[in-house]
């Protein structure tokens, strides 16, 4: 059988699909995270290849598969993508690949046509485009050292920052306070402290207070609804710097809000971003993406395996996600 894989490695899980050339979905495999930046590489090669076997096993077809792409958070400098495709190659998962940030494969999910701009926004951030004509711009998405103020861990501290503040007297009270303190499982904001300094509270329960910024926000907190505002002129400014970056302020460019902060409660974020993206591009179009990222590397796969995906294959794909791969 002819089939092409489809994976999309992040900071918490790594999901693979392998798919016919006719866009239908024969196999899905999951794992656990897959950024080798952050558990490094011998865990994230394995966990990788853990989801696509398990994919292929699902499907009934032996590895190598035919053509694979690789979206992968940490792909980002140089040095990343020699350590990156080597591993690949090494794996054998496919007679031929290609490695991708991560960005690139949640833009693919998202848009009608091959280019359009992307801001991934889940426990990290970064941001990136592709031009009509094929060039393409992203940000390095290294955090701080690159100059990025964004995600679900960025927004995570500043919920508790906030909530330290609102205790000791040096900001004003917040309805954070007790949403954090019972998000975090602790009785106190000194507790509260006091087990983060320990490191005692892990990194998916830091996470878990980002929806309750949100449910802060929406319920008219003026500290939340600042932090939210803060984050969607970042999301704003990182989308304009890329449709500048390519040239397409003039055009009706789709902008793809990619990442689990996007799913936060109430129009606030959406509302905040699309004011800012339209001063830069004034026809562009702000997009939830239709498909899961994993689905967007499927779609890069075919379209270089066999030279273009016609609407019939993109529907073959659509109706043959796994329901919780369709967003």
């Amino acid at each position: 059988m002819n089939c092409v894989l489809g994976v999309d490695a992040g900071n918490s899980k790594t999901f693979a699909l392998v798919a016919e050339t006719t866009g239908r979905v024969r196999g899905f495999g999951r794992a656990g995270p897959g950024n080798h930046q952050t558990v490094g590489l011998e865990r994230a090669l394995a966990e990788i290849r853990r989801a696509c076997e398990a994919a292929c096993a699902e499907a009934g077809i032996p590895l190598p598969v035919a053509f694979g792409v690789f979206g992968l958070a940490g792909a980002d400098l140089p040095e990343d993508f020699v350590l990156l495709e080597r591993g690949i190659r090494e794996l054998k998962l496919a007679q031929r690949f290609r490695v991708e940030n991560d960005t690139l494969v949640a833009l693919r999910a998202g848009t009608r046509r091959p280019w359009g701009v992307v801001v991934v926004c889940g426990a990290g951030f970064n941001a990136a485009g592709i031009a009509p004509d094929g060039r393409v711009f992203r940000l390095p998405g290294l955090g701080w050292i690159s100059g990025d103020r964004g995600g679900g861990w960025f927004l995570a501290q500043e919920a508790v920052r906030h909530v330290a503040r609102a205790w000791d007297g040096r900001g004003e009270p917040t309805l954070l306070t007790s949403l954090v303190l019972q998000t975090l499982g602790v009785g106190s904001v000194e507790e509260m402290i006091a087990a983060l300094y320990r490191g005692a509270i892990g990194e998916a329960k830091l996470l878990d207070l980002v929806p309750q910024v949100f449910e802060a926000a929406y319920a008219g907190d003026r500290v939340a609804q600042r932090l939210v505002v803060g984050l969607g002129e970042e999301v704003g400014l990182a989308a304009s710097a890329v449709i500048r970056r390519l040239g397409l302020e003039r055009t009706d460019v789709e902008v793809v809000l990619a990442g689990g902060v996007f799913k936060g409660r109430g129009p606030l974020l959406w509302d905040t971003v699309a004011q800012v993206v339209h001063r830069t591009a004034p026809q562009a179009q702000l997009v939830r993406p239709r498909l899961a990222p994993v689905a967007g590397a499927v779609l890069l796969a075919l379209e270089e395996h066999q030279g273009s995906v016609d609407p019939m294959v993109l529907a073959n794909l659509e109706e043959s996600l796994p329901a919780e791969l369709k967003e």
